[in-house]
């Protein structure tokens, strides 16, 4: 029965997860560029969705074939990384509409912040084996 409710969660968590995907996808509206600044709005936004799909597939490797005895595994910076992890690209890019004079060189770093994230996540994931094909 427990395999049965197991199953049962992978399949809500995955269509959870494909629905924020979407959603932030909608919302981002990646093909939609400006025209003064083409090139650094595009970054930004393929860097969104890129760590944002590697955050929730982070996540859901983590909460299904991550380690039981958690507070053993993750360290006080460890979650602290993860927590700014969290929060910053996702304040970058709501953030980004209010700054007018410096936009390509915020977008341009945002980009590469979202690029160091995605490479700490996958750092990590390697580090502690939560990769299925591993």
């Amino acid at each position: 029965m427990t395999n049965v409710v197991q199953n049962i969660m992978h399949i809500l968590l995955i269509i959870i997860f494909m629905i924020i995907y979407i959603l932030a996808f909608i919302i981002v509206k990646p093909f939609l560029i400006n025209h003064k600044r083409k090139i650094s709005t595009l970054f930004l936004k393929i860097s969104y969705l890129i760590y944002l799909g590697v955050l929730l597939v982070s996540v859901y490797l983590f909460m299904f074939f991550g380690p039981n005895d958690l507070e053993y595994q993750i360290s006080n910076f460890f979650f602290l990384g993860l927590l700014i992890c969290l929060f910053i690209p996702n304040l970058g890019i709501l953030f980004r509409r209010k700054v007018e004079k410096y936009r390509s060189e915020y977008n341009f770093a945002f980009s590469m912040i979202n690029g160091i994230i995605v490479f700490f996540i996958f750092y990590k994931l390697i580090q502690h084996n939560w990769f299925l094909f591993y």
